[in-house]
């Protein structure tokens, strides 16, 4: 229980710079990861610790250098603590958002960290502003993050993504909340070698995660990826997650069949058609930059206006993108950077009209195999024995009224293929009325 009427305990709000012998009693709601900065040219390292006390009001915390492993062998998520001693700083910019309190505290070898035992697991605060998978698509590869809780259903294997800073570990795993649109989290770096090894330390009994500050991206159409401000809590011991256990042991059948059926990477289950609130103008995202909007719904009337093109292209296995090789054997990507055999992957370019406008947007893959009819490897025979489709593409295309979830094409497209927008998932107006009436 909060000493909210204990004399000896001050509120954090109390609590400032002027004082040495205080206590205080707080949550600790979050925990970074260890990081490393230079002063003076002295590399340091540092964690950051985020409390909150009985009012809600946030206080963050840092340990500095060998105090880190001390403060951390003590401090667990959502445990209360009282904490005395530590040193209390002003922050410094005051044109910051920091909230209501304006000082953070150093834990250092005098500061006092007192766990106070409670009997029952704490609720989640009102710090965390969890948010349902089913609003991830309308802030889909944008700047904002989201904060989400789910159960670990499965695990793929780690691999190794190149960029130009070099390689990089990645690891996705599947979770899984009330709505039942699984959906894969991606884990980077420091987040794959910490908190994926304690997911698969305890794989056995499916670890729930609460996830802070995610990004949501269209890959696999709809998923999550962790930045560098995340914070990812494993087990957390919370009451909301043990609801979240009891729900999923009572429907663990059903999610089993779920990711057997690939689920997570099923446009009707993470994409499904919305409502006509959500559609926006053609005009309007004709005139949007990427920082502006990531991703957007339109509908209109489709045709095929360029039929001088291949509705195939060679793509790398890996990261998909298209590339021009006069050979396939012995070629690295000149995207990701690892060698390769490319093969043929299907793409058409559309144009979509609606009262306000037109756009160009090009689908590529099983969406431009859905679009078009025919696969891809019937599209590269049939270009190898010197049949040609695209009339007849046009023709099956021509008039159709469709729904379509958008997002600003990644520059080789737009450099390759000239479509400022690429179609991530589609929908026949027909699909649209059956599932919204």
């Amino acid at each position: 229980m909060w000493s909210e009427h204990d004399d000896r305990m001050l509120r954090v709000p109390e609590v400032n710079s002027c004082m040495v012998c205080w206590t205080s009693q707080v949550q600790l709601v979050e925990a970074s990861h260890v990081k490393t900065t230079c002063d003076s040219g002295l590399a340091k390292k540092f964690r950051i610790f985020v409390f909150f006390d009985f009012q809600g009001v946030k206080v963050t915390a840092l340990a500095i250098d060998e105090n880190i492993d001390r403060v951390t062998n003590l401090l667990v998520p959502f445990r209360e603590y009282r904490i005395s001693r530590a040193r209390v700083l002003e922050i410094p910019d005051c044109s910051l958002d920091v909230g209501s309190y304006r000082f953070y505290w150093v834990l250092t070898a005098k500061t006092v960290i007192e766990e106070v035992i409670v009997v029952d697991p704490p609720k989640l605060p009102s710090y965390f502003r969890l948010r349902s998978i089913a609003s991830c698509d309308a802030i889909a590869n944008t700047e904002n993050v989201i904060d989400v809780m789910g159960i670990f259903l499965c695990a793929f294997p780690a691999r190794e993504v190149y960029f130009e800073g070099g390689p990089s570990v990645a690891r996705d795993y599947v979770i899984v909340n009330y709505e039942l649109r699984p959906i894969i989290l991606t884990l980077w770096n420091e987040f794959e070698s910490i908190e994926g090894s304690d997911i698969m330390a305890n794989i056995v009994q499916n670890p729930v995660l609460i996830c802070i500050r995610l990004r949501v991206l269209t890959d696999n159409y709809l998923s999550l990826s962790t930045q560098s401000s995340s914070v990812i809590l494993v087990s957390p011991i919370v009451q909301e997650s043990g609801n979240l256990r009891a729900w999923f042991q009572t429907n663990s059948l059903e999610l089993k069949q779920m990711v057997h059926e690939r689920s997570y990477a099923n446009p009707y289950v993470l994409l499904p058609p919305v409502a006509s609130n959500r559609i926006s103008q053609i005009s309007y995202i004709g005139q949007a930059t990427s920082f502006d909007i990531g991703t957007a719904w339109i509908k209109g009337t489709i045709s095929l206006e360029y039929r001088m093109g291949r509705l195939w292209h060679q793509a790398c296995p890996h990261c998909y993108l298209p590339n021009d090789f006069s050979s396939s054997w012995g070629i690295m990507c000149r995207y990701c950077s690892r060698d390769i055999y490319t093969f043929p992957r299907a793409c058409v370019t559309l144009t979509i009209k609606d009262d306000t406008g037109s756009v160009n947007a090009i689908a590529m893959g099983d969406e431009a195999e859905k679009l078009i009819g025919i696969n891809s490897c019937r599209l590269y025979q049939a270009d190898q024995e010197n049949v040609h489709l695209t009339d007849r593409v046009a023709s099956a295309l021509k008039g159709r009224v469709m729904l379509f979830y958008v997002k600003h094409s990644s520059h080789a497209v737009r450099a390759t293929k000239g479509a400022r927008y690429t179609i991530v998932t589609s929908y026949d107006i027909d699909e649209v009325e059956a599932t919204t009436t």
